[in-house]
């Protein structure tokens, strides 16, 4: 974990993703910055319509949201929230922020939680300047994804994180191949009860 810059003091987070499906990865994720921050706000934010994704998630949002809510069942602390889910708009990290931050008697959000691929489009989305310019960046490294973020000060840099992907997982599940050191085995149960991911993308 690399530290850029002076960030100020990390209190309470958002976390957004497809999650299709969620993963050991992910959760790794959560765990780590729990143990490192031990945030007072903890949001966790399944995207209804991730808009900058080519592909399109292949589970419904109300799944994705349901295997998030089974995964996730032992970190009491977590806020897992619906807001995108229930819209039909395009999902924008500025307004979802805004959401939360409307919420009385609860820290506003100061940081967002993103992978690098994400991080590096950061100057497509919606507000992208206003974004960085006001809000804390954990940034998720992976082994094949090469980005400069020293000149920014207000990123915190995660590596040493589990290279597992959503992707792959569809891919096994394709494959016949077994996901049961993927993901919880609750939400191997899931997929299969719901017949998910048969094709593979």
């Amino acid at each position: 974990m690399n530290f850029h810059g002076k960030t100020k003091k990390i209190n309470s987070l958002v976390f957004g993703g497809t999650f299709d499906p969620i993963h050991y990865g992910h959760i790794e994720i959560i765990k780590r910055i729990n143990q490192k921050f031990n945030p007072e706000r903890f949001c966790i934010v399944p995207a209804g319509n991730p808009y900058m994704k080519l592909n399109k998630p292949l589970a419904t949002a109300i799944q994705r949201y349901e295997m998030c809510s089974i995964a996730l069942k032992s970190f009491s602390k977590l806020e897992l929230v619906d807001f995108e889910i229930l819209s039909s708009s395009p999902s924008y990290t500025f307004d979802t922020i805004n959401f939360l931050n409307q919420k009385s008697g609860v820290r506003k959000i100061d940081t967002i939680v993103v992978g690098m691929d994400s991080f590096k489009e950061i100057n497509l989305w919606k507000k992208g300047n206003e974004l960085k310019r006001n809000y804390n960046f954990l940034v998720i490294k992976r082994s094949d994804i090469n980005f400069d973020i020293s000149k920014f000060d207000n990123v915190i840099l995660f590596d040493d994180i589990s290279d597992l992907s959503s992707t792959a997982i569809r891919k096994k599940i394709f494959l016949n191949k077994t996901i049961v050191n993927d993901t919880p085995i609750e939400i191997v149960k899931y997929i299969t009860d719901n017949n998910l991911y048969k094709n593979g993308k």
